[in-house]
């Protein structure tokens, strides 16, 4: 009776192991699948974004270089066919205007600039605007720089053009910045190249934005990126009905 007792005991000791082990063993596998699958949902959710060509950093050498700002990476936000993303590796190409993010293993990748809807990177929001549909048709489609969203909104485009110079027998680049302002009056955009010519777009007021100017010590000259929006911000309280 002794040894029955014994046996049924060593039998359901046997159970309750094999039991246990079950039960871990669907644990793990539940605590392996849940990682797994949100690795494949952030896999498929940026295959679209990292499967472009791969970008070749050109006149690295030089001084002077081709992007907006620095060379160096900066995370920004990018929404990219529909989707967007946070924390992203980017560089901008003004020169070629063109956007590169940098790929988890290290590579270079250029982004179809028609699939970018807009990114923001080092405090700078960047929108694809079309010419015809978006901005004047004489403009140029591509990236601009949003100043100010108000009414009468005010955008940049910040281009830089190549030139060489030999120094030593070498050729060396330089990468001169150029930027472009337009203020949007209506339903049409207007070119800025001077104080005169932003006064010109708010006649009735001018006086009023000179102040304003003179107030806050703000030189045209010195600084026309605080300028025109100061006279801009400015005429939006000023004509607000």
């Amino acid at each position: 009776m002794r040894i029955c007792t014994l046996a049924i005991f060593f039998f359901f000791c046997l159970a309750l192991r094999s039991f246990g082990q079950t039960i871990a063993a669907t644990e793990h596998s539940k605590e392996t699948a849940y990682p797994v699958s949100m690795y494949k949902a952030a896999t498929s959710q940026s295959q679209n974004l990292y499967n472009g060509r791969q970008y070749y950093v050109y006149d690295n050498r030089s001084e002077e270089h081709q992007f907006f700002e620095f060379r160096k990476w900066h995370n920004g936000v990018l929404m990219y066919d529909g989707q967007r993303f946070d924390s992203i590796p980017m560089l901008y190409d003004i020169f070629k205007d063109e956007v590169i993010i940098k790929h988890f293993n290290g590579d270079h990748i250029l982004l179809q600039s028609e699939k970018v809807d807009y990114f923001y990177v080092d405090n700078h929001t960047f929108e694809r605007l079309e010419a015809g549909k978006d901005i004047n048709e004489q403009m140029r489609t591509g990236f601009y720089d949003v100043l100010y969203n108000g009414k009468t909104r005010t955008i940049v485009r910040r281009v830089k053009q190549r030139q060489e110079k030999i120094v030593d027998k070498m050729v060396i680049a330089l990468y001169p910045q150029k930027n472009n302002f337009f203020i949007r009056k209506g339903d049409r955009y207007h070119g800025v190249s001077s104080k005169k010519s932003a006064f010109n777009l708010f006649p009735e007021y001018k006086k009023e934005l000179r102040k304003v100017l003179k107030d806050q010590k703000i030189k045209y000259r010195k600084n026309r990126e605080v300028a025109i929006v100061t006279i801009v911000e400015t005429y939006d309280k000023l004509a607000r009905p």
